[in-house]
Parts: C-alpha cells; sequence; structure tokens
C-alpha cells in the first residue's frame, strides 16, 4: 500500500520524538513549521488545546469550596450589593436550562445559611428607616422581597430535579433540608408582605400546604434537621407551625418593629405545640391542608378535608401570664420611658392573645357599624393636612378673580353680582384639594361607627399609607372635614386595599402656635398677643371631638414632635381667635406627629378634660 505523500506527521510515542518521514513531513521539518505540530507535552498551548478537550469553566455553586470562595468575595459593607449579585446567581440556577447537582443544592444550603446576616441586617435597616422615606421603604422591602422569592425559585427547580431522581440515594439525602428550607423562605414571605399589612392569597397556603403534604408522605415532619448550628435542631412540623403561628397572630395592624419581635419568639413559641388527626380539646383551632387558609378555631360541627389540630391554649397561658407580670410592673413606676414601653408590649400581648384564644371573646365595640357608600376626598399625612388648612384659611384674592372679564362686568353691571363667581370658587377649590390629596383619586366609604370608618382606597395610594398615619377626609363634596388614625390595613387585590380609621376628630382646624416669651414674672400672664408675636411660630392641628350628640366638644392638639415642650406657654391662633394654652398629658406620639391634651390658661376657657380614646 502506498502513503499518501499529503500526510500529516502522526505522533509515535508519548515522549516521541520519534515522528514519520513522509514526504510531507520532510518538507514541514525543513520549512520550520513542524514546532507547531510537536506533542503537547513539548509544544505551545495552541497545540495542546488540540489534543485535549478543555475544561469546563467552574461556577460558584458548582461544589462547597468554590462557594466559599465566592462568598468571600462578597463586599461586607455594602448588604444591597451583596443580595444582587447573589440574586443573580439563584436566577441562573433556577433556568430550565441550567445543571443541577445533589453538590451544587449543598452550596445553596451554605450560602443560603450564609444569607442570614445580610437578610438582619436589611430587615434592622428596614424597621429603623422605612418610616422616613418612602423611597428608602421600597429599595429595602423589595431587596428582601427579591431575595427570597429567589430562594422559593431555585429551591423549586432543585425540588423537581429530586423527584426526576427519585432512586437517587444522595438526592434523597437533601431531600429533608430541602423541605425545611422552603418552609422557612415561605415564612420570610409571609413576614415581609406583613410588613406593608399584605395577606397571602390563596396560591401561597397551597404551596405551603402542599409542601408540608409531601414531608408527612415521606414520614420527614419530625426528623430533626440543622439549618445553623448556632440554632440548633429544628423539624419541617416547627416550621409549619411558625408560618402558621406568624399569620394567625397578626392582627393586621402591627408595625414592622413589632412583626419582627413576634417573627423572633416563634422558635421558642413552636416548641411545645404539635399537630394532631384528633383534636385534644373541643375549643382548638385546626388546619386544612387541602383548603387555602390558614389556622381556624374550630366551630361546633363536623369538618371536612384534611384537617388537623393544634391546641393553642397553653400558648395562650403563657400570654396570660406574661401580660399580668407586666402590667404589675407597669404600676410601680408609670411615670418612666421603660413604663411607656411596657404599656406598649402590654398592647401587643393583649391583641395577639385575643388572636390566639380558642374561646372567642368578640370584643364589645363602642357603637354598631352601619353601611355606608360614596366617594370621599382624602389627604394623608400630618404635612398635607396642615398646608391645605393653611390655604383654606387664606384663599387669595387673584385667585377668585382670574375668571373676570367683560362679560363678568356685564353681569355685575346688570345683575348686581358675577353669575360665574361660584364657579370660579368651585374651581379654585378643585385645584386646591388635588394639590394635597390623594394621587389616586377618591377613596369608597364602607361602613362606619361612632369610632371609626372602613375604607377602600386604590392600591397605588395604599403602598403610601402605613399605619398610625393621619387621614383626613371629606364626605360628598361639603367644607366638613373629619380625621382619623390609620389602624388597620388590608390587601383585598391588586388594584383595592381595605383601610381602617379610628376617628379622632369630628371638626379641625389648622392652627399656629407661638411661643411666649418670659420677660419678667410680673407681665408673663399678661403677656398678649403683641408680645407672643415675637416668639418662635409653627403649625398645628386643633382637634374637637364629640363622642355622643349633645356632649360637650373633647379639645386636643397635634404638633410636630420636636416642638412638645409641656413647660413651655404658647398662643393659640387660629381664624378669628387667640388664647394662650399649654401642654397637657401625651396621647399618642409617632415620627411624623405627636397628640397632646389641650391646656387653657385663660380662666374663661373651656377645660378640655381629656380626649378621644386612642
Amino acid at each position: 500500500m502506498v502513503a499518501d505523500p499529503c500526510r500529516f506527521p502522526v505522533v509515535t510515542g508519548l515522549g516521541a520524538n520519534r515522528i514519520d518521514r513522509t514526504p510531507c513531513a520532510t518538507f514541514l521539518q525543513r520549512s520550520g513549521s513542524f514546532r507547531k505540530l510537536r506533542h503537547p507535552r513539548v509544544g505551545t498551548h495552541a497545540t495542546a488545546a488540540m489534543f485535549r478537550f478543555r475544561k469546563k469553566p467552574h461556577g460558584p455553586f458548582d461544589d462547597t469550596k468554590s462557594v466559599q470562595r465566592w462568598i468571600a468575595s462578597l463586599p461586607v459593607n455594602d448588604p444591597l450589593a451583596g443580595q444582587g449579585e447573589l440574586l443573580l446567581e439563584l436566577r441562573r440556577l433556577a433556568e430550565r436550562t441550567a445543571r443541577r447537582t445533589p453538590a451544587g443544592l449543598a452550596a445553596v444550603f451554605i450560602v443560603d445559611t450564609k444569607a442570614n446576616r445580610v437578610v438582619r441586617t436589611l430587615m434592622a435597616q428596614y424597621a429603623e428607616h422605612a418610616n422616613r422615606s418612602s423611597k428608602i421603604e421600597n429599595q429595602l422591602w423589595h431587596a428582601l422581597f427579591d431575595l427570597t422569592q429567589g430562594f422559593q425559585t431555585c429551591y423549586a427547580a432543585f425540588a423537581r430535579e429530586i423527584a426526576n431522581h427519585s432512586q437517587h440515594g444522595k438526592w434523597q439525602e437533601l431531600l429533608p433540608e430541602l423541605l425545611t428550607r422552603q418552609l422557612v423562605h415561605l415564612g420570610h414571605d409571609a413576614k415581609i408582605r406583613l410588613y406593608r399589612c399584605e395577606q397571602w392569597i390563596p396560591a401561597k397556603w397551597t404551596e405551603l400546604h402542599a409542601t408540608f403534604t409531601r414531608a408527612c408522605a415521606l414520614k420527614l415532619e419530625r426528623q430533626p434537621i440543622v439549618l445553623n448550628a448556632k440554632s440548633g435542631a429544628t423539624t419541617i412540623e416547627r416550621e409549619y407551625l411558625a408560618v402558621l403561628l406568624l399569620l394567625r397572630a397578626d392582627p393586621g395592624n402591627l408595625i414592622p418593629h413589632q412583626v419582627e419581635w413576634v417573627a423572633a419568639q416563634l422558635h421558642e413559641w413552636c416548641q411545645p405545640l404539635r399537630l394532631t388527626v384528633e383534636a385534644r380539646a373541643a375549643l382548638t383551632f385546626y388546619v386544612d391542608l387541602a383548603g387555602s387558609a390558614g389556622l381556624r378555631r374550630r366551630a361546633l360541627g363536623p369538618l371536612d378535608g384534611r384537617v388537623l389540630f393544634v391546641d393553642l391554649q397553653p400558648l395562650h397561658a403563657q400570654f396570660v401570664q406574661k401580660h399580668s407580670e407586666l402590667e404589675k410592673t407597669a404600676k410601680t413606676d408609670p411615670r418612666t420611658d421603660e413604663a411607656l414601653q411596657r404599656r406598649a408590649q402590654l398592647d401587643l400581648f393583649a391583641r395577639i392573645a385575643s388572636r390566639i384564644d380558642p374561646e372567642f371573646k368578640p370584643v364589645a365595640r363602642r357603637g354598631d357599624r352601619t353601611p355606608a357608600s360614596g366617594a370621599v376626598d382624602a389627604i394623608i399625612g400630618f404635612n398635607n393636612i396642615t398646608g391645605y388648612l393653611r390655604e383654606d384659611s387664606s384663599l387669595p384674592a387673584t385667585g377668585l378673580d382670574a375668571g373676570r372679564s367683560f362679560a363678568n362686568t356685564m353681569d355685575l353691571a346688570v345683575f348686581g353680582r358675577t353669575r360665574t363667581e361660584p364657579d370660579t370658587k368651585l374651581e379654585y377649590a378643585r385645584r386646591r384639594l388635588a394639590a394635597f390629596s390623594t394621587s389616586g383619586g377618591p377613596w369608597e366609604m364602607k361602613d362606619m361607627s361612632a369610632s371609626g370608618f372602613r375604607l377602600h382606597a386604590p392600591m397605588s395610594v395604599a403602598t403610601e399609607v402605613t399605619l398610625s398615619m393621619l387621614v383626613a377626609i371629606n364626605r360628598g363634596g361639603t367644607d366638613a372635614w373629619v380625621m382619623g388614625i390609620v389602624r388597620r390595613m388590608r390587601r383585598l387585590s391588586a388594584n383595592r386595599a381595605e383601610i381602617g380609621l379610628q376617628l379622632i376628630a369630628s371638626a379641625l382646624i389648622g392652627a399656629d402656635l407661638v411661643e411666649q416669651r418670659k420677660d419678667d414674672d410680673a407681665n408673663y400672664a399678661a403677656a398678649g398677643e403683641q408680645a407672643a408675636l415675637a416668639g418662635r411660630r409653627f403649625r398645628g392641628l386643633f382637634l374637637s371631638f364629640e363622642k355622643r350628640a349633645g356632649d360637650p366638644p373633647v379639645q386636643s392638639l397635634i404638633v410636630p414632635p420636636a416642638e412638645y415642650q409641656p413647660a413651655k406657654r404658647y398662643l393659640l391662633q387660629m381664624p378669628g381667635s387667640a388664647r394662650p394654652i399649654r401642654y397637657g398629658r401625651l396621647l399618642e406620639q409617632t415620627s411624623d406627629w405627636l397628640w397632646s391634651v389641650v391646656e387653657a390658661l385663660e380662666p374663661d376657657a373651656a377645660a378640655t378634660g381629656a380626649a378621644p380614646d386612642a
């Protein structure tokens, strides 16, 4: 057989300086091009790539060593930047075409444990700074929400992978921890939504029950699992109960700081709790694994579905005991700052205890709710309300005369009045209201009582409303404005939210407070308006509230928190009147406003007594 003259040189050994001396090989050797075709051991890197496969580059989640190096490279002092990089990797792993292995899932577990520090930092920042700016609140909230959604999506992709490898030992060993972490992040999802008073939709409840049902089918619900060495072992049943109890304990008006406190206590609260097939008492709570709701009080009669029972009576007894201890401690020294914190804790314990009490005792209302309907104009926030009332008290004459024309002059000559003046006033009032009212349009009244209102608001404005925010509303386009405090919020749909207002003022007036200077003791009490005008001036809201028809009105005052100085005297200036006052008993305080009793200094001034019940 004749050799092919165009044949390339062939390496005949690994050490191989021996080559096939074909004419083509001789030509290449003489021309100097043979050096490019030498064996990889003695050739260049480009030649090496021709004789062996290139290794696929490693990703940060391929194994535990890679993920440890990747975690060390994350910025330590910038939790938002670390959250962004982590979210990108989780989304990459959740893609349909991504390659998922048991080692990769173990790496995700490590990242999940390390990410707790970032999550705690972001949650602490949210609880502290969310009320300062809606932009900061939105940024922190979405950072937390997107991160827990990223873990949930990634774990769901690995759960499908394990279902496809039901006989694979390494995959099945990771299943208990995977199910536990899925429940943990469902709990994070519920907690983050409670920051904005948002409840779960039925699909989230179905996902929660399906995850626990899968663990029960495999008999994994009470298997000890260590997610974090510092916190000790937990179980799937305990994490499932923690989510149920968090959503059951929330009365709908907890601030983020209180939500965080409740979530921190869940590990201890769920220690003695167990889910049983049969009820241990007639009055207990149950959960339907085939339903789309959480814990419910058992009613008289049979129950349908896949029902499990949990006895919350021991936990309720602990709340009652803790409440009595705090109450005794608060009575010993009621004027200190610690006593104020204890009273806030007392209120929180009372609300949670009523939610987990198997023997439901409805709270007696001060008045029956009556159905109501119609659109109402709403102004939210202390600054917007005071700004609107300031404009109302000083209507510019130029604004009312802007529509004057030759036709109006003829109307004055013929009829003695301007026929278009009411229209001009109405148009000016609309523009003024649009400058201070909510951007989503009017709210809808649902029902009312002697103590408050239930309203439906557009979701576009509900994201700006927070608990303990002041809201002034006006029904039917009249001049009568009333004011309340947001006490309860609930998301109804993607477009509507329900807001509960506690009524604190049946009439409100924008007022100026002028600090009176103390020149000397002789003329201080007789200091009038002339001397007071030289002092510092700031805005406030003077409130009048009638509990029942015919009763004398109860008067109070809302001012900025920095202006509350009980030892000083002020001149309260309202349209057509002025009188010296001093702050009385403090009723309620937030970061934006302070509510206080008014103590009149003139003998003939109306006694203020007490303000409306907070």
